[in-house]
């Protein structure tokens, strides 16, 4: 995790809406603090320009760690991450109708974001639908 100065930092949680850029999980209600993910890893070049930085809760950016990109779970074909600088979210996971809280993919870069950023881990599912029933994660039903 880097540190970036109070006022990029402020920036980047404002542009993000005080959530998780990757999976949508509002920082209120949260313990820990969400940190600012590097979309463009530094070790590949990526820079602290707010241009390449992106909120995140702990478990996406644990996870996404310095990876650019993972396995399309369908073809096991490499594909880069989500980029949420340049990708619009809603054209690559959504979620199911089926099973409130989970995260289901349209695309090969939803599909590979999601396996390698574990964002249906079991917990994180749990946490979404009880964070639905306070209310703070209204997209979920």
């Amino acid at each position: 995790m880097s540190v970036v100065p109070g006022s990029v930092r402020a920036e980047v949680v404002t542009r993000a809406g005080n959530r998780c850029e990757y999976c949508r999980l509002p920082a209120r209600g949260q313990v820990a603090t969400f940190p600012i993910d590097h979309v463009n890893p530094r070790t590949a070049g990526g820079s602290d320009d707010p241009s390449n930085l992106a909120l995140a809760c702990p478990s996406c950016n644990g996870h996404k760690w310095a990876f650019t990109d993972g396995a399309d779970p369908a073809s096991g074909e490499p594909v880069r991450l989500f980029n949420p600088r340049s990708d619009i979210w809603e054209e690559h996971p959504g979620w199911s109708s089926v099973s409130p809280g989970q995260l289901v993919a349209t695309t090969a870069i939803g599909r590979g974001t999601i396996e390698r950023l574990r964002m249906n881990d079991s917990d994180l599912i749990v946490l979404r639908r009880l964070l639905a029933e306070d209310g703070l994660f209204p997209e979920i039903t």
